[in-house]
């Protein structure tokens, strides 16, 4: 009987193992996806490292008193794919961000846009690659009606 628990035990080891690995990279406990809050200030960091990249951000609240927020993105490698540097996003430039807010810490987020003072405007690589595959059906739709 202290055989067969044994081996239960070593059998399942594996499974907690995983279940406690899988949890680090759970979104919905830590961000609400269903809304968006933007925020502008002065960037104080940007951290371009893995696993996820990171900011931190000066931002006046309604009083003018200077609240710090951190900005999650996703990882180095993942930015990099979609053309991302180290110098994409630099301290003391003023920018606006839109993201999803946190549920555990009041002045965080996790990124979907950037809008730079200039005008130029970074996006999250996956909304970047879901509106450049929309863009491929349209064009693909336009040829074949033109071929009709």
């Amino acid at each position: 009987m202290k055989r067969f628990f044994f081996y239960l035990l070593i059998m399942l080891m594996p499974l907690l193992s995983a279940t406690r690995l899988y949890s680090h990279h759970s979104f919905s406990a830590v961000y609400d996806g269903t809304k968006q809050t933007s925020i502008a200030g002065v960037v104080t960091q940007f951290r371009f490292v893995n696993p996820h990249a990171m900011m931190s951000l000066d931002v006046k609240d309604d009083s003018g008193k200077v609240v710090k927020w951190v900005v999650e993105f996703d990882g180095r490698l993942n930015l990099s794919n979609f053309g991302w540097t180290e110098n994409s996003i630099k301290a003391g430039e003023h920018v606006t961000v839109t993201g999803n807010p946190s549920h555990t810490e009041p002045n965080r987020i996790f990124f979907l846009k950037l809008l730079h003072a200039d005008g130029t405007e970074l996006v999250r690589g996956s909304l970047q690659r879901a509106n450049s595959i929309e863009e491929d059906r349209r064009q693909r739709a336009l040829q074949r009606a033109q071929q009709k």
